[in-house]
């Protein structure tokens, strides 16, 4: 394993004031995730659909039950690539998640380097009202 990594934790998620539910939830850090600290991403999307993402874009991974390690080389500019689809996935319906994969998959690097970051400061900044925003507006763009 290279010196760069990230993880990808699971968990499930309790959503609702008053109709409570459960939705897979995964939290992107960029070390092994330390107690109480706001991982670097959070989106509403499940494993099989991340291990699904990982393989379209030949990252490499290790599974340790709860969570993923990431490595491999040109692995910033596929971690990108993660955040923007999963940022994206989490508001789409599951029949679009190929569309969703082709067109992150075929953004340039600026272009993906744009939505990344849209998509780190709105988590950053705010809650998933504020990335369900920037999806939105890629959703509107790309026409998924």
């Amino acid at each position: 394993m290279s010196d760069a990594f990230r993880v990808i934790v699971f968990s499930r998620k309790k959503l609702g004031k008053i109709h409570k539910h459960y939705t897979d939830c995964i939290k992107i850090y960029l070390s092994y995730p330390i107690k109480n600290i706001k991982p670097f991403f959070e989106a509403r999307i499940g494993r099989d659909v991340v291990k699904m993402a990982l393989e379209h874009f030949k990252v490499g991974y290790d599974d340790k039950g709860d969570y993923l390690v990431l490595y491999g080389d040109g692995l910033d500019e596929k971690f990108r690539r993660i955040v923007v689809f999963s940022g994206v996935r989490q508001v789409v319906d599951g029949s679009l998640g190929k569309k969703v994969l082709e067109v992150v998959d075929s953004m340039g690097e600026l272009e993906l380097l744009f939505w990344y970051s849209r998509f780190i400061n709105a988590y950053d900044r705010g809650s998933y009202w504020d990335v369900y925003r920037v999806a939105k507006s890629i959703r509107i763009l790309y026409r998924i």
